[in-house]
């Protein structure tokens, strides 16, 4: 199966502040319990409009090693609650489920034996504020019933039963699950001690009896994360320093910590390590091109060799999956549609392969298998889909299991278009393109993903896209310059571009669209966070190619923002802001809306949680008080309660409707 990073717990809460200028009005449609419609969405199926903003019903599906039991998570009224089923009949065999009044509820878990399902939890969902992790660990034994919290925020003793030893404290994440000793886990724990993380995480066996902690080892870096063989017995780190660059140790069992002597590690896209502990496996580029071409490689940890297992093309979302012998089988990626390259034969090849045939031009991602790989859960999905899970059985074939959210699936939801263009420069771009759900296009929107570094528009369902669609809209959806998933030199290529080539790149896409599709009379500016930067910064650099903008949880100034940010006393962050963003204060001004608000000449709708710390809410204020000593009259939504983007579905809704009300009037 795919080797990859999981994080248990995130442990952390942004702190919340009250409204920065009590002056500008602020809403609570959540609070409220309703939401207004105007005269100008009346006239539109909203019910149905509403359905795309659903959550799944039901998610993390995974089968037990030894192909007993399936596990189910399942959300509608109430809080969300884990089945366990019979995994040959799908009748339940428990269910799991906490009080509405206990105030939690059940949100991610995996199988730690054959018989146990650790899962954490979220506290807060009755609240008036976005619920967050407790960091908190429960165990769920599907035999005895036992429900037991293994792990507290709070912290594990190492002797945890009688409350002696060492108190670990920490954020915790799974490096293996030890198959070879099925009453321990091995994590690592990165202690709370610093609140910037500044300080090496440990690496402990945890007990799953007992909750004791018992002391691997040291990590070999502030702020690594690892990968681990299947048996714990090797283990690899990569670290980012201050500068924002990377460094690479491997341990083996009872050994010290060894560099890993890699050109470029940040460059490495580490997806496993072989079950005998010698390779290493991972995607680098070949070449310095943003487009370069994506090698597979294995790094042998003894001698430093370096052997080219294949060669992939400019495409995105690669993804490795080992047999069950711990070796490469085969990848994953997406060009126009997802593919798959097989390396060596194995069932789990041939199980997915044989989906995907049966599924052109559907995502098929195995999301578990039993250890002799005889049962295989996969989960089959696309942008108009949000997917269904399936078992397949090497006795019994195929057999559906459930949907991920049946009432969106339902609709008849159009799938996305490959956009393949080249920049001005003369790099190559690609972007995706989705058709109105009308039969005439009101305009076209140009969405644009937040981040902007690590986040790209993948090949999935996305419910803000696809509203988009329904309301009328041609919508594109570039994967400009610096967004993850097409390596790292396409990532790095953005670096110190925010309001400069990046927007180019999506500009030069929208107009090879309009070149080649008719997209109807407008063109608009939308996104969030890095994506709402871009949309205001659009209108100054490019005022005579848009006609609005829709900026939803924006950056207005860079000066501003990394002076207040959440992050920005975090470990490294002082080294992203310089290598990503710039440290140059005329640069800064020059690429900041607040500072160029003459060349501002179209309307910008502005949206804006109150308690948003990542894009503080003090930004927004501060371009809406700016845009009115300039005498203009913005039009802004300054939500209650609300953080980095709106989480409350009726705050969800009521946007929507503001901004189509927005369009419309954009488009007059």
């Amino acid at each position: 199966m795919k080797q990859r990073f999981f994080s248990v717990i995130v442990g952390l809460t942004l702190i919340t502040a009250a409204p920065a200028n009590a002056d500008y009005e602020t809403i609570n449609p959540q609070q409220d319990g309703r939401i207004e419609i105007s005269d100008d969405n009346k006239d539109l199926p909203w019910d149905r409009l509403f359905t795309l903003l659903g959550q799944s019903e039901f998610s993390n599906a995974s089968i037990s090693p030894t192909g007993e039991y399936l596990a189910a998570m399942h959300k509608s009224e109430g809080p969300r609650s884990l089945f366990l089923l019979d995994s040959t009949t799908n009748e339940p065999i428990q269910r799991l489920q906490f009080d509405e009044d206990e105030n939690i509820e059940i949100y991610r878990g995996f199988w730690v034996n054959d018989t146990v399902y650790a899962y954490s939890v979220m506290t807060g969902v009755n609240d008036e504020t976005r619920p967050y992790d407790t960091g908190d660990i429960f165990l769920f034994d599907i035999e005895s019933g036992t429900n037991e919290r293994i792990w507290r925020w709070t912290g594990n003793y190492e002797d945890n039963i009688r409350g002696t030893g060492e108190l670990v404290r920490g954020a915790i994440n799974l490096l293996s699950r030890l198959p070879d000793d099925p009453d321990n886990v091995l994590v690592s724990v990165t202690p709370y001690e610093k609140r910037d993380f500044s300080i090496r995480s440990d690496i402990y066996r945890l007990n799953l009896n007992s909750g004791d902690m018992k002391k691997v080892v040291t990590g070999p870096a502030i702020g690594a994360m690892y990968m681990a063989n299947r048996t714990g017995s090797t283990i690899v780190a990569q670290a980012r320093k201050p500068d924002f660059s990377f460094e690479m140790y491997y341990r083996n069992s009872d050994e010290r910590w060894q560099p890993i002597d890699i050109d470029v590690p940040e460059s490495f896209d580490l997806q496993g390590v072989s079950d005998d502990g010698r390779f290493v496996y991972g995607f680098k580029q070949n070449g310095d091109s943003p487009s370069a071409n994506r090698d597979l490689i294995s790094y042998e940890l003894a001698t430093g060799g370096v052997e080219v297992l294949d060669s992939f093309g400019f495409v995105s979302s690669l993804e490795l999956y080992f047999d069950s012998e711990g070796r490469p089988s085969f990848v994953t990626y997406v060009a126009d549609k997802p593919e798959i390259k097989v390396l060596n034969n194995s069932r789990l090849s041939a199980v997915v392969s044989g989906f995907m045939r049966s599924f052109e031009g559907l995502s098929v991602v195995p999301t578990s298998a039993t250890r002799d790989r005889s049962k295989i859960v996969l989960h089959v999905s696309g942008p108009q889909f949000t997917g269904e899970y399936f078992i397949w059985s090497k006795d019994g074939g195929a057999r559906a299991l459930f949907s991920s959210n049946s009432a969106i699936d339902d609709m008849g939801l159009k799938s996305f278009e490959a956009v393949n263009y080249e920049a001005s420069d003369g790099e190559r771009l690609q972007g995706w393109l989705l058709p109105p759900a009308t039969e005439e296009s009101r305009g076209l929107v140009v969405f644009i993903h937040g981040g902007p570094h690590g986040p790209y528009i993948p090949y999935s369902y996305d419910r803000r896209i696809q509203m988009l669609s329904q309301l009328g809209f041609h919508v594109f959806a570039p994967n400009f310059r610096g967004s993850g998933g097409f390596g790292y030199n396409f990532e790095q290529a953005g670096h110190r571009q925010w309001g400069t080539r990046m927007l180019d790149d999506m500009k030069e896409g929208a107009e090879y669209v309009i070149n080649h599709y008719d997209t109807g009379d407008i063109v608009v500016a939308l996104g969030g966070s890095y994506g709402g930067y871009a949309s205001a910064q659009s209108l100054v650099r490019y005022a005579d190619f848009y006609d609005c903008s829709v900026v939803i949880a924006g950056v207005f100034d860079l000066e501003q923002q990394l002076e207040t940010w959440d992050a920005g006393s975090m470990y490294g962050t002082a080294g992203y802001e310089s290598t990503a963003i710039g440290d140059d204060e005329a640069f800064l001004k020059a690429n900041s809306p607040i500072h160029n608000l003459d060349a501002i000449v179209d309307p910008m709708l502005i949206i804006h949680g109150t308690v948003d710390r990542r894009t503080p809410y003090e930004g927004a204020i501060s371009m809406i008080e700016a845009l009115e000593a300039a005498g203009e009259s913005p039009e802004y939504y300054f939500y209650e309660n609300e953080g980095h983007g709106l989480y409350f579905p009726t705050n969800q809704k009521q946007q929507w409707l503001q901004i189509n009300s927005f369009l419309n009037r954009c488009a007059q």
